[in-house]
């Protein structure tokens, strides 16, 4: 594992230990899972392949949303409340951390403290 995936890797940890969080992974900007985890003991709501094309979903929606930053300025983070889960989806120059969390979060205060923690 290279020195940054290590890294990358040790933010997820610590993203992790946050009690609302399920799932915390790094993606290339094809959709696949460079690093990253479920919280130890949980079971993920998706089979490997329907996770696969959401990771290739979310990488699509922010990289189709970056062509406004222009105008609006960068993308902080996204984020989606579904009835079961809430993701967020955070860009970075070359990778996507994709994270999902208790359906009942407060999505900005949860965004805010994993932005804090990176």
């Amino acid at each position: 594992m290279s020195s940054e995936n290590k890294t990358d890797q040790q933010k997820c940890q610590s993203i992790l230990e946050l009690p609302e969080i399920r799932f915390v992974g790094f993606l290339d900007y094809m959709g696949n899972l460079i690093v990253g985890d479920f919280k130890p003991g949980l079971s993920p709501l998706k089979d490997e392949s329907e996770r696969k094309k959401m990771f290739v979903e979310a990488v699509l929606r922010i990289r189709t949303r970056q062509d406004f930053d222009d105008n609006l300025g960068p993308v902080e983070y996204a984020a989606a409340r579904r009835k079961n889960v809430v993701t967020i989806t955070i860009p970075f120059e070359d990778k996507v951390l994709f994270v999902s969390a208790e359906s009942n979060v407060d999505i900005d205060k949860i965004s805010r403290k994993i932005l804090d923690l990176l």
